[in-house]
C-alpha cells in the first residue's frame, strides 16, 4: 500500500514491530535464518516516508465507514523522549532493576528500562514504569534533589549516563499516553497470535523449568535468546541427553481447544532436527497424534528429519513425572505397539496452541466485527471473501483470522492489502440497491435494530429533538433483519415492500389456483 502511494498508519501494542518471528531462529521448510528474512523489511517498513509507525500504541475506538473512518489510537507513555532517544543502550545498562523477559519467553531478565530486543524498529528505549524502582526517590514530573555535599542533583542511574537527555524524569509525563485521531478509508487487521501457557497443563509437570513451550526452546536456539544458541537445560545449565517432544498440547483437544494450530507439527520437526544437525548424539523422541505436513516441501521435510533418527511414536501423552536429578519420565500410550510406554528424558518440549491475541474480541467489538467461537476474527465468506469483513473496508490478514504458518500469513496480507487498495484507487463505493431505509416519522427510537445489525450500519441520532435511527449506506449488506425485527415498521428493505411481497404472494397463488 505504501509503495502504491497511500498513506500507512501502523499501529504496534509493542515497542517494536517484529512480532513472534522475530523471535524464531530459523523458518520451515528452508531452515532460512528468520532474522535475516525479516529485519530487512522491518527497516524498510520503519524509513518508507508514506508509513507513519506507531508502536507502543493501542486502538482505542473506531467511528465511521468504508472511505471515511476515524480512528483513535492511544499512544502508550515511553517516559523517554523518542525524539532524542538514539537506541545506544547506556540507559539499559545502567538500570539495576530487572524483572522477566516477555521476549524470551520469561526465561532471563530484562530491564526496567529496556530496548524489546536487538534488532528493534524503532530501536527505542521504554521505561516499564511498573517495575521501575525510582533510584532517585522523587516522582515523575519533579525536580531532583540536591546531594548535600556535593551540590550535584541526585539523578536515577538512567538520567546519569543519557547523553541526549531522552531519559528524564522532571518532565510531566501523562501516564495515560497520548490520544491521536486518525482519518482513513481502509483497515487492516493482522494482530498476529499468542502461544498458549503450560500453566493449565498439570499432568506435564509446567512446575518443572526442564518442560518448555515450543516457543522458549525457539529462544534457547537463537543467537540473541538467554543462553546465545547453546543447548541447555533451564535448570542447570547442562546440556540435555534425552529430549521428548509433545505435540497438540491444547490443539485438539476438548478441554481446552478442538482447532489444530496447523503450525505444530512442523516447527517440532524443525527444532529437533536444528537440535539433531548440531547435537548428532542427542536421543529425540517426538509423541505425536497425527503428523500433519501439508505444505509444500513439508513431506519431504518430514522424511528427512526421520531419515536423521528423530524418533516418531504415535499416541497421547498420559502424564511427566519429575525425578530425581531434574530428570522427567514421560508416560505414553504407544498406539503402533499397542502397550504403554514410559521415556526418562532430560529436558520435555510441549507443543502449545496458537491462541488469539489478548484482547482481540475487544478490538473487534470496536471495528464492529464478530469473532469465531474460538475467538479469531471472522472472515465474510471462506472461500470467496478470506479477508473481507462483515464490515466493508476492513480487512483481516495472518492469525488473526486463524492458525497459519507464515507463507500462508505473508500470501493473505497481500491478499488483504490488494483488496484494500481497490476502493481507495477507485475512490468510490459501490453499494448494493437492495438495503434497508428508516422512516423517521415512524420510529420510535427503541434502538432494538442496533444491537441486531451483524454488520454494525445502525446508529441512533437525533431527529426532531429525539433519538432515531440512521442507516449507513455504505455499510448495509440488506440481510433485513433490522426490517424484520422492527416493532413499529419503520425500516423497509428495498425491493421488499409489503406491496411487492404481496404481489409476489398473489402472483403465485393465482398461479397455483388456476391449476386447482
Amino acid at each position: 500500500l505504501a509503495n502504491a502511494g497511500y498513506k500507512v498508519y501502523l499501529v504496534e501494542k509493542n515497542p517494536s514491530i517484529g512480532g513472534n518471528m522475530a523471535k524464531l531462529d530459523k523458518t520451515f521448510p528452508t531452515n532460512d535464518c528468520s532474522a535475516c528474512i525479516l529485519t530487512p523489511i522491518m527497516v524498510q517498513v520503519g524509513t518508507h516516508p508514506n508509513i507513519e509507525l506507531m508502536t507502543y500504541s493501542e486502538v482505542e475506538a473506531v467511528e465511521g465507514s468504508i472511505g471515511n473512518f476515524k480512528v483513535k489510537v492511544r499512544k502508550k507513555q515511553t517516559y523517554v523522549d523518542w525524539t532524542k532517544c538514539t537506541g545506544c543502550g547506556d540507559c539499559v545498562e545502567a538500570c539495576p532493576a530487572k524483572v522477566p523477559n516477555e521476549f524470551n519467553e520469561g526465561m532471563d531478565k530484562r530491564k526496567a528500562i529496556y530496548i524489546e530486543f536487538p534488532q528493534a524498529v524503532p530501536k527505542r528505549a521504554v521505561l516499564d514504569i511498573e517495575h521501575c524502582i525510582n533510584c532517585a526517590k522523587r516522582t515523575i514530573g519533579t525536580e531532583p534533589r540536591i546531594h548535600s555535599k556535593t551540590g550535584e542533583p541526585i539523578l536515577a542511574p538512567c538520567e546519569k549516563v543519557c547523553k541526549t537527555g531522552a531519559c528524564n524524569r522532571t518532565i510531566a509525563w501523562n501516564p495515560e499516553g497520548e490520544i491521536v485521531e486518525l482519518d482513513v478509508g481502509t483497515i487492516i487487521v493482522a494482530t498476529g497470535y499468542k502461544v498458549m501457557d503450560k500453566a493449565p497443563f498439570k499432568e506435564y509437570a509446567p512446575q518443572s523449568p526442564n518442560v518448555v513451550t515450543a516457543m522458549q526452546l525457539e529462544r534457547i536456539l537463537s543467537a540473541t535468546g538467554p543462553t546465545e544458541g547453546e543447548l541447555k537445560r533451564p535448570s542447570d545449565g547442562e546440556k540435555p541427553k534425552t529430549i521428548a517432544f509433545i505435540s497438540c498440547v491444547g490443539s485438539r483437544d476438548k478441554k481446552h481447544h478442538t482447532y489444530c494450530s496447523k503450525v505444530c507439527c512442523m516447527y517440532m520437526l524443525k527444532e529437533a532436527r536444528l537440535i539433531k544437525e548440531k547435537y548428532p548424539n542427542i536421543n529425540i523422541y517426538i509423541f505425536f497424534i497425527d503428523v500433519r505436513t501439508g505444505g509444500k516441501d513439508f513431506e519431504e521435510y518430514y522424511d528427512y528429519c526421520r531419515g536423521l533418527g528423530i524418533k516418531m511414536i504415535r499416541g497421547r501423552v498420559g502424564g511427566v513425572d519429575e525425578l530425581p536429578g531434574d530428570r522427567l519420565r514421560v508416560r505414553a500410550y504407544d498406539v503402533d505397539l499397542g502397550a504403554p510406554v514410559e521415556l526418562e528424558a532430560d529436558l520435555v518440549v510441549l507443543a502449545t496452541a496458537i491462541e488469539p491475541t489478548p484482547g482481540l474480541e475487544e478490538l473487534g467489538r470496536k471495528l464492529g466485527i464478530t469473532c469465531g467461537s474460538e475467538g479469531f476474527l471472522k472472515e465474510m465468506h471462506t472461500k470467496l471473501y478470506p479477508v473481507e469483513t462483515s464490515v466493508k473496508g476492513i480487512y483481516i490478514a495472518g492469525c488473526a483470522q486463524g492458525p497459519k504458518d507464515i507463507p500462508e500469513s505473508v500470501s493473505q496480507a497481500r491478499a488483504a492489502a490488494s483488496a484494500a487498495a481497490v476502493p481507495l484507487t477507485l475512490g468510490k463505493v459501490v453499494v448494493e440497491p437492495l438495503i434497508s431505509e428508516v422512516d423517521r416519522e415512524k420510529c420510535s427510537g427503541c434502538g432494538i435494530c442496533v444491537p441486531l445489525c451483524p454488520y454494525s450500519a445502525i446508529s441512533l441520532v437525533e431527529y426532531n429533538e429525539k433519538q432515531r435511527a440512521k442507516i449507513d449506506e455504505a455499510l448495509c449488506a440488506g440481510c433485513g433483519v433490522c426490517a424484520a425485527a422492527c416493532p413499529s415498521a419503520a425500516i423497509t428493505l428495498h425491493g421488499f415492500t409489503s406491496a411487492q411481497i404481496h404481489a409476489q404472494i398473489e402472483a403465485l397463488t393465482v398461479g397455483i389456483g388456476g391449476g386447482a
